[in-house]
């Protein structure tokens, strides 16, 4: 994504990194995107490396907020506390099992070091 947003892509157009920065966690895989600009949402540049995906209507989401910077450590720890925290609820029987598939958002440029902003969280479709 760094490369994209710096030009290289079809348009050589640089684009300003937007917050959240979202990563999809899922056992053997993860995917990191980003929201574009307004003014690209329309036509965001093409790329091989990079490639637009639209949300598919509206969804549910249960989130846990925490602080600090992201690792591998500290995001399985909170969405084991997010799935925790569902026990008892109606989303319960659909919290993704073990290993859980989730997002992690990250809303702090890597150069903030204090007052990080981060979420886990479980996305479910709209019933």
């Amino acid at each position: 994504l760094f490369s994209y947003i710096q030009g290289n892509n079809q348009d050589n157009a640089r684009i300003e990194m937007t917050a959240p920065v979202l990563v999809d966690v899922s056992p053997s895989s993860y995917v990191v995107s980003f929201y574009v600009p307004q003014k690209f949402q329309a036509r965001p540049p093409l790329s091989a490396e990079a490639h637009a995906v639209r949300w598919p209507g509206s969804r549910y989401a249960a989130v846990r907020r925490f602080g600090g910077f992201m690792n591998d450590a500290n995001i399985a720890v909170e969405a084991d506390a997010l799935k925790k925290g569902l026990q008892g609820t109606r989303w319960a029987f659909v919290a993704p099992g073990s290993p859980a598939t989730y997002t992690v958002a990250g809303y702090n440029s890597p150069f903030e070091f204090d007052n990080r902003v981060n979420e886990v969280m479980f996305i479910f479709e709209r019933e």
